[in-house]
């Protein structure tokens, strides 16, 4: 009698499937991009994404009827890749990056940024008209990765200008950098990839962005400013070295400090200092703790200044600052976010570098750092003044002054607690309160001039 398995090659395949699953998993980000055009939007496929209320309010206020393609509707089109392109900046649709590494393991439905040196194949021809469904006829992007072949197909009603036809034109002549998103359509036998694109355009050039500082600034260029400064950070084909020379450097000696920057509306109370000490801790040994750390709301404004200016001047110096944001970048998430700053003083160079690394893995609403230069008017204005850890071996300090112990006692806090909150976290081997001297001086002499200007004003 011959018994045949039918389970064990079921199990086994979904096992397969699990982990190709979490590896696609992994392999996902974020995506965000900083266009120089929009050159197609698919309103009504839109609608599959989360985010996609915010690209249809972007058409209503352009004055677009959404339930019509582009072509015919007059200025609304441009008026609406005005709106939407600084959208796509802050963007949080999470998406599979293709890339070498995954591009043979997508597969249909799945969703996926793209970017890369392409040709257009069958340029739509006016007046724009449905896709046939089939690919010899239809107009479509190709570029290879890897062994593969990769053919973005798109409905050119949704093209958004006239602009964009002839850019598409323009891409049978030559190869032009695409970046957008869309779905997996199909994956065939002969290792052809097929994506439906959902949104697509060229990325900002390095030109395209320092002409755009330059016609938005209100005062003067701050000294120190570089073409690194203007790179697209979101564009994975112009990524820079995010660190400049400083890997060359790592065995400098020389401490540092850096502001970590953070999504303030993505972080509950505390949070960032939790983990900016555990990470601290992590990359930092022990023998070479002497660490201080603050942690404050960042608040940009000025009357009159723009956000770009307050970009330029908080990134500028000569020499160059350490930094991972660019002068675009940070732009815009002063205008999109509110946002918080934990400095980390007594750093050497490497370990700025690695503290950044881990930040990153460990906590999503981590943005980046910028080197601290209190002598900047910005940083001076803006980040922390004082600080509220210092880390020491495997000793945790928690800073206080005169004036706030006053303040607490007199508010009935349990001077206590706080002690008790940190051992029992279990990061440090001790807690205990530390004074800063320097800050309670500070204090008392305010303390006494008010006082005495007080008394002075009853003797008159």
């Amino acid at each position: 009698m011959n018994i045949t398995m039918t389970g064990l090659p079921k199990v086994a395949e979904e096992v397969t499937d699990e982990a190709l699953a979490e590896e696609l998993r992994q392999s996902s980000q974020i995506w965000r991009a900083r266009f120089s055009s929009v050159d197609l939007v698919n309103l009504p496929r839109m609608a599959m994404l989360a985010q996609s209320n915010a690209v249809a309010a972007a058409a209503r206020k352009a004055g677009l009827d959404s339930t019509r393609p582009f072509g015919g509707q007059g200025m609304a089109p441009g008026e609406f890749v005005r709106i939407v392109r600084p959208l796509f900046e802050t963007w949080d649709a999470e998406a599979v990056t293709l890339c070498e590494r995954t591009v043979e393991k997508v597969h249909r439905g799945l969703l996926v940024s793209f970017e890369g040196s392409m040709r257009c194949s069958n340029p739509p021809a006016v007046p724009l008209k449905e896709p046939t469904g089939v690919l010899a006829k239809d107009p479509h992007l190709t570029l290879s990765i890897g062994s593969r072949k990769v053919v973005i197909t798109f409905d050119p009603r949704w093209l958004t200008t006239s602009t964009a036809n002839t850019t598409l034109y323009d891409a049978t002549e030559g190869p032009l950098v695409f970046s957008g998103i869309g779905t997996v359509a199909s994956v065939s036998e002969g290792g052809r990839i097929r994506i439906s694109a959902l949104v697509f355009g060229q990325p900002e050039t390095l030109a395209q962005a320092q002409f755009h500082y330059a016609i938005r600034s209100a005062i003067p260029d701050p000294p120190g400013l570089t073409l690194d400064d203007f790179r697209n950070e979101l564009s994975s084909s112009k990524l820079s070295h995010l660190y400049g020379d400083q890997s060359q450097e790592r065995g400098a000696v020389t401490r540092k400090s850096v502001a970590l920057l953070f999504d303030e509306d993505e972080v509950l109370p505390e949070q960032i200092d939790r983990v900016v000490l555990t990470q601290v801790s992590r990359v930092v040994p022990e023998y070479r703790r002497d660490l201080r750390v603050a942690v404050a709301s960042l608040l940009f404004g000025g009357d009159g200044v723009t956000p770009t200016d307050l970009a330029a001047h908080f990134l500028a110096r000569e020499p160059a600052l350490w930094k991972s944001f660019t002068v675009p970048g940070l732009t815009t998430l002063i205008k999109s976010r509110n946002l918080a700053v934990s400095t980390v003083s007594g750093l050497s160079e490497g370990q700025a570098v690695d503290l950044h690394a881990v930040m990153c893995e460990a906590d999503s609403s981590y943005l980046g750092y910028v080197e601290v230069d209190k002598g900047l008017p910005l940083h001076g204005h803006l980040l922390p003044p004082s600080d509220n850890y210092h880390v020491v071996g495997t000793e945790l300090r928690l800073i206080y002054s005169a004036a706030r112990r006053i303040v607490d006692e007199a508010n009935g806090e349990d001077l206590h607690a706080p002690l008790v909150e940190w051992r029992e976290r279990g990061l440090f081997r001790s807690v205990e309160w530390e004074e800063d001297l320097e800050q309670s001086a500070a204090e008392e002499q305010e303390a006494s001039m008010v006082i005495e200007a007080w008394l002075n004003a009853q003797s008159e």
